[in-house]
């Protein structure tokens, strides 16, 4: 359980900081990327039940893993986005 915790907040931070890489580009890129990942972790949700079995099952949990980390992080981006607004 520790390790499900501890993967969703090493891709949590992963996302965020490679959103706020791309946080000066004129379109908001930075709301593209976890969206972006969270398509990616539907994706491999759906695969993750046509392959089956044990490799299934641990496909399973990493993109539920990223599809949380990428809501958060999400989250997180858009507050960044607000405080940058507010600021100027």
């Amino acid at each position: 359980m520790i390790e499900f915790w501890f993967m969703n907040i090493i891709f949590a931070a992963l996302i965020i900081g490679i959103s706020l890489f791309f946080k000066n580009k004129k379109p908001p890129v930075m709301y593209i990327v976890p969206s972006a990942f969270t398509a990616v972790s539907i994706v491999l949700l759906i695969a993750s039940f046509v392959i089956g079995g044990f490799s299934g099952m641990g496909m399973t949990v990493i993109s539920i893993c990223l599809l949380i980390s990428s809501a958060a992080a999400l989250i997180v981006v858009s507050f960044f986005g607000f405080l940058k607004n507010e600021k100027n």
